[in-house]
C-alpha cells in the first residue's frame, strides 16, 4: 500500500473510532467488530477501484475459440463489496443512540396532535 493510501486509511479509521466512542457500552463490542470489517472493506474497495480505473469496466474473455466481452471481475467485486460496506456502515450507525427531539419539535408535534397546528 502506498503512503497516500495508508494515510487515507488511517483517517478513515480515526473517523470510525470517533463514531465508536458515541456507541453505548453494551453495544460497543459489536461496534468494534463492525469498525474492523468496515476498515478492511475500505482498503479492499480502494484496491478494486484502482484496478477498475486502470483496466476498465469490461474484460475480453476467451472460452475455447470464442472471445467475448464481460463485466470486469474487479468491477463485479467492487459492486458487491460496496453494497456490503454500506450495510455494515448502516449497522454501525444504528448502534448510535437516537437523538432526542428538540423542545421546539416536541411543542410542534404536541400542537399538531391537539389540532392547533
Amino acid at each position: 500500500m502506498t503512503v497516500a493510501k495508508d494515510k487515507q486509511n488511517l483517517q478513515n479509521i480515526r473517523k470510525l473510532k470517533k463514531l465508536l466512542r458515541l456507541i453505548p457500552e453494551d453495544r460497543k463490542a459489536i461496534g468494534e467488530k463492525l469498525v474492523e470489517e468496515i476498515s478492511f472493506m475500505s482498503e479492499t474497495l480502494m484496491e478494486l477501484k484502482k484496478t477498475v480505473s486502470e483496466k476498465g469496466v469490461v474484460d475480453l474473455f476467451e472460452q475455447g475459440k470464442q472471445k467475448f466481452m464481460r463485466e470486469s471481475p474487479a468491477l463485479k467485486a467492487y459492486n458487491t463489496t460496496i453494497q456490503r460496506y454500506s450495510l455494515l456502515y448502516r449497522q454501525l450507525t444504528d448502534l448510535l443512540p437516537k437523538p432526542e427531539p428538540s423542545d421546539k419539535a416536541k411543542d410542534e408535534l404536541l400542537e399538531h396532535l391537539q389540532g392547533k397546528g
